[in-house]
This record gives structure tokens, sequence and C-alpha cells, in this order.
């Protein structure tokens, strides 16, 4: 691991939802969408949504939270 880590390596899965996607399911929530629209819209797991959700600490719409940068 640490020699993967020297040539930049991180290791782990990569997030199934990339941060573009991800900004963009953000102003949809906070505009008032439901979660269950999100998922149809943006042809996602609910499962998979609420993990990002988790990640990036959101907590509900107009909810401020310092989002987390590592997507």
């Amino acid at each position: 691991m640490a020699a993967a880590r020297r040539r930049g390596r991180k290791g782990g899965r990569p997030p199934a939802i990339d941060a573009e996607k991800v900004e963009q399911i953000l102003a949809a929530l906070e505009g008032g969408a439901s979660k269950a629209s999100v998922c149809r819209t943006f042809k996602v797991p609910r499962s998979t949504l609420i993990d990002t959700l988790r990640r990036i600490g959101w907590t509900g719409p107009g909810k401020k939270v310092a989002p987390d940068t590592s997507l």
C-alpha cells in the first residue's frame, strides 16, 4: 500500500456519482425535489444516493453544512 501511495494511488472503490452530478443532485434537492424523483432523473439507485449524501454531509434542504470536498 505504501508503494502504491507513493505512485499516486489512493486505493478503494471510486465514487459511484461524479462531483458534477453530485452538484446537480444537490441543486435539485435544495430546490424541493424528492429523493425518489432525483433517483429517476439521474438514474441513480436510491441506496447509492443515500450513501453519497451521507458521505458529503448533506442534512436536508436549507440546512447549510460545509461540504466534504474529497469527492
